[in-house]
């Protein structure tokens, strides 16, 4: 695998570079219609794919320049590939094989590699000019060798072509008859998108959800083959088979309203801070209680999820977040707008914000879940929110709670 970025090579290249092997590697089995189609990482080659019983060894070029050079026949990509597929054929039956040259460079229009494009064309003129680009790079790096010229020429292809010209001419015939390019492929950063594209089977509206559940179980499957825990192929069945058990698991991702018709018991004893908030703003008596019911449910149904399930702690944090945000915008203009005004002014602009935290946001913002409609979870959060001094409803509230607990 190679991957060049705008500083050369480093070790974020490096991982960016086996990382679009690996996506690659999913992308191909997800695609695949063959149903002993089969992936595997680093063995043979970068990306090992298994179809209709043959194999075919690909080797990546990965870039995330904007323009990357043009592969060409002196390009150190192309004679750094030959040399791996050379070097892999005393350990296979190059009549079972097929090798293919994946690069996000782009293929000028009349290459000489034009032939690769297509499995079925003619590769007689390319041998031709292979062998003789060859032949230039050894005889040019053999002259500067004997006139002692620093540094040598074609450093980096010089073993490609070594062992290129190395071959019996047969050999080099049927390599070639074997060898295909896909130039101008998607980087890292569209390569995710592929995948959600190609999961043609599932709803539109549910692949970006299973497609980031299927690369997560993907990269761990990658870590497992490599230390032994598991087979080093991984087949398309089973890839299947986990994103059957993903669509179900987002079906029944449906939350329920657990709390929608509960009521506090009655020992509960309800934060102080809701009602030392909301009487900074002169909130009624039944508007405070409403209030402390609706955090009680909140505060319960959230417990509950978390007990439940593992992902739902990062759900709900990051919904809080939003939720704060979204309350954010409303309360520093109206701050902003008081800042000098009389406290009673002050106070009924504080009461106009709570009250549309209570009657307003969980209609106008975002829900927790696509099917879920309950609105106590807004407005008891919002509690939540507030007894934690996050979001609060009197313009200057953080420095009247100020040492208040």
């Amino acid at each position: 695998m190679t991957t060049v970025g705008n500083g050369g090579h480093s070790a974020i290249d490096a991982a960016l570079g086996f990382y679009y092997q690996s996506l690659y590697g999913l992308l191909s089995i997800v695609k695949a219609t063959e149903d002993d189609a089969m992936v595997c990482l680093e063995r043979l080659d970068d990306v090992e794919i298994i179809l209709n019983g043959r194999s075919l060894l690909v080797q990546l070029k990965h870039s995330l320049s904007k323009k990357p050079a043009a592969v060409s026949l002196a390009s150190v990509a192309l004679w750094k590939t030959i040399r791996a597929w050379i070097d892999v054929l005393p350990k296979v039956s190059l009549d079972d094989m097929r090798f293919q040259l994946v690069t996000v460079a782009p293929l000028l229009p009349g290459s000489a590699l034009a032939p690769l494009l297509d499995e079925m064309a003619s590769r007689t003129g390319l041998l031709k000019l292979l062998e003789v680009e060859a032949q230039r790079v050894m005889n040019e790096h053999s002259v500067a060798k004997m006139n002692s010229k620093t540094p040598l020429p074609h450093i980096e292809r010089l073993p490609g072509c070594s062992a290129y010209l190395n071959l019996p001419s047969a050999t080099r015939e049927k390599l070639l008859s074997r060898v295909t390019i896909c130039p101008a492929a998607n980087d890292i950063n569209k390569i995710q998108r592929d995948i959600t594209t190609a999961l043609t089977n599932f709803p539109p509206d549910q692949r970006e959800a299973i497609s980031q559940r299927l690369m997560e179980w993907w990269d761990l499957q990658i870590v497992y083959s490599f230390c032994g825990k598991r087979e080093r192929f991984i087949a398309r069945l089973e890839v299947q088979q986990r994103l059957l058990e993903m669509a179900g698991e987002l079906a029944r991702d449906e939350l329920l309203a657990d709390f929608q018709f509960e009521i506090p018991p009655d020992d509960h004893s309800p934060p102080s801070m809701i009602a030392t908030q909301l009487q900074l703003v002169n909130c009624t008596k039944s508007e405070i209680r409403s209030a402390q019911r609706e955090e009680w449910k909140a505060r319960s149904q959230r417990h509950k999820w978390m007990t439940e399930r593992a992902d739902m702690a990062v759900r709900i944090h990051r919904y809080d977040k939003y939720l704060a945000q979204e309350w954010g915008d409303r309360h520093e203009p109206m701050a902003e707008q008081h800042q000098s005004s009389p406290e009673d002014i002050k106070r009924a602009a504080g009461l106009e914000i709570f009250r549309w935290s209570f009657s307003q946001a969980h209609q106008e913002i975002d829900p927790f879940a696509k099917n879920w409609s309950a609105s106590y979870y807004v407005r008891g959060t919002y509690q939540v929110l507030a007894v934690e001094k996050t979001v609060g409803w009197h313009p200057n509230f953080a420095t009247l709670l100020k040492g208040s607990t």
